[in-house]
C-alpha cells in the first residue's frame, strides 16, 4: 500500500441492478453516446459523489471521493446469476462475473467453436480470431450484454430557443445486473469494517436516487446498488476466484490479466501502453526486493481512455492506455502463495488508481489443447423465491396464477392466439423452404387446390375443414369417408413422391403421409409445433402473455417450455393451429415450387456457366 496510514485492505463486492437504461459517454462526439459493456469506476465515483453531496455528507465526500484514501473504485462487470443458463451436466452454476477476455484466447477460424492459447503452439495455416466477449475466469460462460439504440432531439448548450440537434444513444438495457468490487483500505481491521458498514449505509439511504453515467436528465442511469452478500460484505480477492488455483510453485508460469485500463508511462514520461510488462517487473521489484521474475510472453493492446466529468458537465482529456484483457505471462523464482497473490493484486499499475485504473488479477494459463467455446448467457437479475422480476430488474411479490373464466377467458384466448399466429406462420415458411428439394414433384396448381379445401372463413368450424382435407388426401378404402372434391389418382401419386423432413424428426416422410396425420390434430400438433430450442420465438411469445406464468419466461418443467395452462389451450385449439400451420405451409410451398430453376432466388446470383 502506498499511503502510510494503510495497513490492511479488502474488497466490497457490490451488485448493480439497472432499473433504467444506462448511457455512458465513451467518445468526444457530442452527438453520439456509446455505452461500453463495462461500467467504469469513474462513473461509479460520480454516482457516489452525487449521492453524498445530496445527503450533505461532506466528511465522507472528502474522505471517500475527493482524497481517495479509503476507497478505490472498480469497473462493474456483467454478473451471470443462477437461472440464466444451465451447466452441461444439468446443474445450475453459482453466480460469477464476466471479465475482459485474455488477449491470448482465440478461436480457430471465423466461426470456430473451440478456443486456443496463441501463446503456445499454433497452426500457421489456420486463421485465428480473438474472443471479444466478456468471459468468466474459469472460461465457462460468456456474457451477452443487451443494448438498445435510440435517436432523440436535444437542446443545444447555447440556449437558443426553438433549436435542437439530433442525438444518437446506444444504452444498456434495464433489468441487467453487474458486479463491482471496490477496494477499501484502512489502518486496521476494525476501521476497515467500519468503512464498509458506512458505505453500505450511505448506498442504502440513497436507494432510488442513484444514477450512473451522463444522461440522468433523460431518465438514463437509474440503478439499485446493494452488497452481494449482506451478511459478509467484504472479500479478500479482487476478482471472483473461479479461474483455478490461487497459488503457484516456483518456476510455474502465471498470467497477469489486466482488468481495467492501465495508464502506464515510458522512460520519458509519455503515455506508453507497451511499457506494461516493464511496469509489472518494477512493481514486483518494489514489493519483493530480490525476486527473480522474467516475462515469458506478453500481449498488450492500446486504446484511448476518456471520461465525462459530471461536475463540469464536459469530457476529460483522452489518454493512451493498455486495454483491459492485456496479458503478461510471468515466471517467478519463488512460490506464490495465496497470501502473496492477494498482496500483489492489492496494488495497481499506472496512474488514477482511485478511478479503478490499472487493476489486475493472476490466472493459471489455459490447457495446451483446444477447449470448447463457452456458451453465452445474459446477465439478468435472478429472482428470489416467491417474487417476480419486472423488466427493470426490480423484484415484486408474485401473485397466485389466474384462472380465466368468462370475459377473462375470452381475453386469454385472444392474447394467446395473437401471440402464437406470427411464429407459427414463420415456422411454416421455414419448413417449406428447408424442404424445397423434396417438393419438386408438386405443382402450384395442386397446392392451390389443397389450400382451397383447407380454407376456412370466420365462424367456420376448423375441425370440419380438417376432416374434409384429410378425406381428400387420405388413402382410399371401403370405410374411408368420401371427399366432396376428391383428387385424381395421379395427384395422389405426386403427393406420395414429394417428401419433407419435419422439425424434430430425423426421417423423411411423404407429403401425403404428413398431411394425413391431421386426422388427429390433438396428437399431430405437439409433434409439429415450433421447437423450443431451434425456434424459441413461439415459446417466448406464448410465455409473455400467459396469465398462469408469473414472470413471463419459458418454463423448464416441460420440454416445450410452456405451462399446463398453455398446453391445455393448445389442446382445445389444436385444429385451429393445425389449419394455420398447414395453410401457411401450402402457400409458401407453392411459391417455392413455382420458382424457375433457371432464375435465381431473391438475394442469390445466377451461376456463371
Amino acid at each position: 500500500m502506498n499511503a502510510p496510514d494503510v495497513a490492511v485492505g479488502a474488497y466490497l463486492p457490490l451488485r448493480f441492478v439497472l432499473t433504467g437504461s444506462l448511457a455512458v459517454r465513451t467518445s468526444f462526439d457530442p452527438l453520439r453516446v456509446d455505452s461500453e459493456h463495462v461500467i467504469g469506476g469513474r462513473a461509479q465515483r460520480g454516482m457516489l459523489a452525487a449521492a453524498l453531496s445530496a445527503a450533505g455528507r461532506t466528511r465522507e465526500l472528502q474522505e471517500w471521493v475527493a482524497r481517495g484514501r479509503r476507497v478505490r473504485f472498480a469497473p462493474a462487470y456483467p454478473r451471470l446469476e443462477p437461472g440464466d443458463v444451465a451447466a452441461p451436466d444439468g446443474s445450475n452454476p453459482r453466480a460469477a462475473a464476466a471479465y475482459p477476455p485474455p488477449a491470448y484466447l482465440y478461436t480457430p477460424g471465423k466461426h470456430g467453436r473451440t478456443t486456443a492459447d496463441v501463446f503456445g503452439e499454433t497452426d500457421p495455416d489456420t486463421p485465428y480470431r480473438p474472443v471479444r466477449d466478456l468471459i468468466t475466469l474459469d472460461r465457462a460462460l460468456r456474457a451477452e450484454v443487451r443494448t438498445t439504440a435510440e435517436r432523440y432531439l436535444g437542446r443545444t448548450r447555447t440556449g437558443d430557443p426553438g433549436q435542437g440537434l439530433p442525438y444518437f444513444t446506444t444504452g444498456i438495457d434495464p433489468g441487467q445486473v453487474f458486479e463491482a468490487r471496490w477496494q477499501l483500505r484502512a489502518p486496521d481491521r476494525a476501521t476497515l469494517a467500519d468503512v464498509a458498514e458506512r458505505l453500505v449505509a450511505a448506498l442504502t439511504e440513497a436507494e432510488g436516487t442513484l444514477t450512473l453515467g451522463s444522461g440522468g436528465t433523460r431518465a438514463h442511469g437509474d440503478v439499485s446498488v446493494a452488497p452481494v452478500d449482506p451478511a459478509h460484505p467484504l472479500s479478500p480477492d479482487r476478482a471472483d476466484p473461479l479461474g483455478g488455483p490461487r497459488s503457484w510453485a516456483a518456476g510455474e508460469p502465471v498470467d497477469l490479466l489486466l482488468l481495467s485500463p492501465a495508464l502506464v508511462v515510458g522512460t520519458g514520461g509519455q503515455a506508453r501502453p507497451q511499457a506494461l510488462a516493464r511496469a509489472v517487473l518494477d512493481l514486483l521489484d518494489r514489493l519483493w526486493p530480490g525476486v527473480g521474475a522474467r516475462v515469458l510472453a506478453e500481449h498488450v493492446e492500446a486504446g484511448l481512455v476518456g471520461a465525462y466529468h459530471r461536475g463540469y458537465r464536459g469530457p476529460m482529456a483522452q489518454r493512451w492506455a493498455a486495454r483491459p484483457g492485456s496479458v503478461v505471462r510471468l515466471c517467478l523464482d519463488r512460490e506464490l502463495t495465496t497470501e502473496r497473490v492477494r498482496e500483489l493484486e492489492a496494488h495497481t499499475l499506472g496512474e488514477r488508481a482511485v478511478d479503478g485504473h490499472g487493476q489486475f488479477t493472476l490466472l493459471a494459463p489455459p490447457p495446451s489443447g483446444p477447449a470448447p467455446l463457452a456458451p453465452v448467457a445474459v446477465p439478468r437479475a435472478a429472482r428470489a423465491p416467491g417474487t417476480v422480476a419486472l423488466p427493470d430488474g426490480r423484484p415484486v411479490p408474485s401473485a397466485a396464477p389466474l384462472e380465466p373464466t368468462g370475459q377473462l377467458r375470452t381475453l386469454d384466448d385472444a392474447l394467446l392466439w395473437n401471440a402464437a399466429a406470427p411464429p407459427v406462420r414463420v415456422h411454416a415458411r421455414s419448413l417449406a423452404r428447408s424442404s424445397a428439394a423434396g417438393l419438386a414433384p408438386l405443382t402450384p396448381g395442386l397446392l392451390g387446390r389443397l389450400r382451397e379445401v383447407l380454407a376456412t372463413h370466420p365462424g367456420q368450424d376448423c375441425g370440419l375443414a380438417l376432416a374434409e382435407f384429410v378425406a381428400t388426401v387420405a388413402v382410399r378404402s371401403d370405410g374411408a369417408p368420401a371427399a366432396r372434391r376428391p383428387l385424381h389418382e395421379k395427384a395422389l401419386r405426386v403427393l406420395d413422391r414429394a417428401v419433407l423432413v419435419p422439425p424434430g424428426h430425423g426421417d423423411r416422410v411423404t407429403v401425403r403421409a404428413w398431411l394425413a396425420g391431421l386426422a388427429d390434430p390433438v396428437a399431430w400438433w405437439p409433434d409439429h409445433r415450433p421447437d423450443a430450442r431451434a425456434a424459441p420465438a413461439y415459446t417466448r411469445a406464448l410465455s409473455a402473455v400467459d396469465l398462469a406464468n408469473p414472470d413471463g419466461r419459458p418454463r423448464t418443467e416441460h420440454p416445450s417450455g410452456l405451462t399446463e395452462h398453455v398446453l391445455g389451450w393448445e389442446r382445445r385449439n389444436a385444429d385451429r393451429l393445425c389449419v394455420l400451420l398447414v395453410s401457411s405451409w401450402l402457400a409458401e410451398a407453392a411459391r417455392v415450387v413455382h420458382r424457375d430453376s433457371e432464375r435465381p432466388a431473391p438475394g442469390e446470383r445466377k451461376p456463371v456457366r
